[in-house]
Protein backbone atom coordinates (compact mmCIF):
# COMPACT_ATOMS: atom_id res chain seq x y z
CA UNK A 1 0.00 0.00 0.00
CA UNK A 2 1.15 3.28 -0.86
CA UNK A 3 1.93 6.65 1.38
CA UNK A 4 -0.18 9.28 1.39
CA UNK A 5 3.06 11.28 0.04
CA UNK A 6 3.47 8.44 -2.52
CA UNK A 7 -0.02 9.09 -3.40
CA UNK A 8 0.24 13.21 -3.37
CA UNK A 9 3.78 12.77 -5.07
CA UNK A 10 1.98 10.51 -8.32
CA UNK A 11 -0.91 12.48 -8.35
CA UNK A 12 0.89 16.26 -9.28
CA UNK A 13 3.32 14.11 -11.49
CA UNK A 14 0.18 13.04 -13.31
CA UNK A 15 -1.33 16.59 -13.15
CA UNK A 16 2.34 18.31 -14.41
CA UNK A 17 2.47 16.04 -17.16
CA UNK A 18 -0.75 16.50 -18.76
CA UNK A 19 -0.55 20.09 -18.40
CA UNK A 20 2.72 20.08 -20.09
CA UNK A 21 0.96 18.17 -23.21
CA UNK A 22 -2.11 20.14 -23.14
CA UNK A 23 -0.40 23.74 -23.13
CA UNK A 24 3.25 23.46 -24.52
CA UNK A 25 2.89 27.06 -25.03
CA UNK A 26 2.64 27.31 -21.04
CA UNK A 27 5.61 25.18 -20.79
CA UNK A 28 7.74 27.40 -23.21
CA UNK A 29 7.05 30.17 -21.31
CA UNK A 30 8.20 29.08 -17.78
CA UNK A 31 11.42 27.22 -19.92
CA UNK A 32 11.83 30.96 -21.10
CA UNK A 33 11.50 32.27 -17.73
CA UNK A 34 13.52 29.87 -16.09
CA UNK A 35 16.89 30.19 -18.93
CA UNK A 36 16.26 34.33 -18.20
CA UNK A 37 17.07 34.34 -15.16
CA UNK A 38 19.83 31.83 -15.12
CA UNK A 39 21.37 34.23 -18.16
CA UNK A 40 20.75 36.64 -16.24
CA UNK A 41 23.13 35.73 -13.68
CA UNK A 42 25.85 35.84 -15.88
CA UNK A 43 24.98 37.77 -18.52
CA UNK A 44 24.14 41.51 -19.12
CA UNK A 45 21.08 40.14 -21.48
CA UNK A 46 20.58 42.76 -24.63
CA UNK A 47 16.95 41.78 -25.04
CA UNK A 48 14.70 38.71 -24.77
CA UNK A 49 15.56 35.67 -25.06
CA UNK A 50 13.91 34.04 -28.34
CA UNK A 51 12.67 30.00 -27.52
CA UNK A 52 11.79 28.09 -30.34
CA UNK A 53 10.86 24.45 -30.56
CA UNK A 54 10.03 21.70 -33.10
CA UNK A 55 10.13 18.05 -33.74
CA UNK A 56 12.26 16.45 -35.56
CA UNK A 57 13.10 12.48 -35.81
CA UNK A 58 10.60 12.50 -32.92
CA UNK A 59 12.68 14.18 -30.92
CA UNK A 60 12.28 17.89 -29.34
CA UNK A 61 14.74 20.51 -30.48
CA UNK A 62 15.07 23.62 -29.00
CA UNK A 63 16.55 26.73 -30.33
CA UNK A 64 17.58 29.64 -27.80
CA UNK A 65 18.56 33.00 -29.11
CA UNK A 66 19.75 35.13 -26.64
CA UNK A 67 21.97 38.51 -27.56
CA UNK A 68 24.10 39.72 -24.30
CA UNK A 69 25.57 43.01 -23.93
CA UNK A 70 28.44 41.80 -21.98
CA UNK A 71 29.20 38.99 -19.29
CA UNK A 72 29.15 40.47 -15.70
CA UNK A 73 32.60 40.10 -13.69
CA UNK A 74 33.02 37.06 -11.53
CA UNK A 75 32.49 39.57 -8.51
CA UNK A 76 28.74 40.96 -9.61
CA UNK A 77 27.70 37.14 -10.59
CA UNK A 78 24.51 36.19 -8.33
Amino acid sequence: MNSLAEIGTDRLVNVLVKDKNISPQKTLSILKSEITALLESYLELDDEIQIKSEQVRGRLVFNISATAIRIKHYGTII
